[in-house]
């Protein structure tokens, strides 16, 4: 019985591993790297043996999700056992990051993002403004900007937008544009629509403090050195330089995917017919509208009333969940939203660790130190653009905001740079920066998927894009600067 049972398991084991030969490989070199930077190399002067430990298991982490040698949340709970086992931290600590709001909000959001997937609002909004402003590919680039800008505040997931509303979009767009043109005309018009929608995705995420789940994150990180920014706060920052943002961003599209198509009108008929065949709005979706409209108000106004915005989003679960709109299995059999809470919780966690053991004082400490002959602006400007591109080393906004926001935010408010546009600078291009590459995020991924973009026209379009955006953004800096 026990040598069956011995074979069984043995057996189980080898085939687990034939299946997942090239992920485990992976993660044993990852591993095997951090273990002998652990064992061999002392921790540098003026820093703890535990903040030492804690800022390898840290990298670690974060390289094998950069790289995606396995599953986030499956890497994560490895490193977090080990930094158990070793010492490095207890397990109140281990958990510290679930007693944010953060990982909650998310939920909440994600979970909330359903009740407008599930139905055509997006779709409806989106052939609305295509119906009024198709004419020209002027007027229908304006129409994809109008639907996610309008999208953006009201559904706080990129990703949920993408799917949802973009996605069908380009596709249904797309589809219309075959039957009336082909050959090198149809492939330039579709990869300017495909790239039009995922940078405006981008930039949408940065106007709005709910344009992204990820800005959540960095609302926290303001939090930690004092910053408070509302939902009104942040979009008198953001809605002059991004709105000239998308106001420029057609027109550099244009330039470099020279579009051969002029006018659109067959498409626009195309939308209108299918507009029509949706039907009227149904009671439930009058409801979903009103209910989001309030929400929007009090997300607005929630300094005026009173209410916390995780407040308002967890009061619209409740009344979606008892008007039958939304259903418990729903809510919580979604492996997607629970592997965001768990993985964000966990990484909170482990920022907690880091930020209570004096790694990112130290890490601060150096850098001030590097820039301290430096004219302040200067090193600012630089640290910002290392801040950009360098999401070209990261799959996914959250990544990279974990990794870096807290130390580059605290390392500029050490150079003297004024608290609320360090602040804001690092948190426009956390979402700006998605346009870089095809890679960046579950959107630029999403987009990409169609076909339309090949991965040269996307790195050049991104690259010539991302430095309009700096200039246009450290523009307005230096003028509201001199303003004040």
């Amino acid at each position: 019985m026990i040598t069956l049972r011995r074979i069984s398991i043995l057996g189980l084991i080898k085939k687990l591993i034939r299946r997942n030969k090239i992920g485990i490989f992976k993660l044993g070199i990852l591993f095997a790297i951090a273990f002998v930077v652990w064992q061999i190399f002392p921790p540098p002067k003026n820093l703890a043996t535990n903040a030492f430990h804690m800022i390898v298991i840290f990298i670690t982490s974060m390289t094998g999700i950069m790289l995606g040698i396995y599953r986030p949340v499956i890497l994560l709970f490895i490193s977090l056992l080990i930094a158990n086992l070793t010492g490095t931290i207890d397990v109140k600590q281990s958990f510290s990051g679930f007693s944010s709001t953060v990982p909650w909000f998310l939920f909440f959001v994600l979970s909330l993002s359903r009740v407008i997937t599930k139905t055509t609002l997006g779709m409806r909004l989106a052939y609305i403004f295509i119906k009024y402003f198709g004419h020209k590919i002027a007027g229908l680039s304006c129409s994809i900007i109008l639907t996610e800008f309008c999208a953006a505040p009201m559904l706080p997931s990129n990703t949920a937008r993408a799917a949802s509303i973009g996605f069908p979009l380009v596709i249904s767009i797309s589809k219309c544009l075959t039957q009336y043109t082909s050959g090198t005309a149809l492939n330039s018009l579709k990869t300017y629509i495909a790239l039009l929608y995922s940078y405006t995705n981008a930039i949408c995420s940065a106007t709005f403090s709910t344009g992204m789940i990820s800005n959540v994150l960095i609302l926290n990180a303001m939090a930690n050195v004092n910053l408070t920014m509302t939902w009104i706060s942040w979009l008198k920052v953001t809605i002059i330089p991004c709105g000239i943002i998308l106001f420029v961003l057609p027109f550099i599209l244009r330039v470099i995917c020279n579009p051969r198509v002029e006018y659109t009108d067959d498409i626009k008929k195309q939308i209108a017919k299918n507009y029509e065949e949706l039907g009227a709005l149904t009671g439930k979706e009058k409801f979903i509208i009103l209910m989001f409209a309030i929400m929007l108000f009090m997300w607005i106004f929630s300094d005026a009333i009173g209410v916390p915005v995780i407040t308002t989003v967890l009061l619209g679960i409740c009344i979606f969940i008892i008007a039958g709109i939304l259903n418990i299995k729903e809510l919580f059999s979604n492996y997607e939203t629970f592997s965001v809470f768990i993985v964000f919780g966990i990484l909170i966690s482990f920022v907690n660790c880091l930020m209570s053991s004096g790694a990112i004082d130290w890490f601060t400490n150096i850098i001030s130190a590097v820039t301290a002959n430096s004219n302040p602006t200067i090193s600012f400007l630089y640290l910002s653009i290392i801040y950009f591109f360098a999401h070209y080393f990261f799959t996914g906004e959250g990544a990279r905001i974990v990794a870096l926001y807290s130390p580059f935010l605290a390392i500029s408010i050490a150079l003297g740079i004024d608290k609320t546009i360090a602040a804001m600078t690092l948190a426009v291009f956390s979402s700006l920066s998605d346009v870089l590459a095809h890679y960046t995020s579950p959107v630029t991924i999403t987009m990409f998927s169609t076909g339309y973009i090949t991965t040269k026209k996307w790195l050049v379009c991104g690259f010539v894009t991302a430095i309009v955006m700096i200039c246009i953004w450290f523009i307005f800096c230096t003028a509201k600067l001199y303003l004040a």
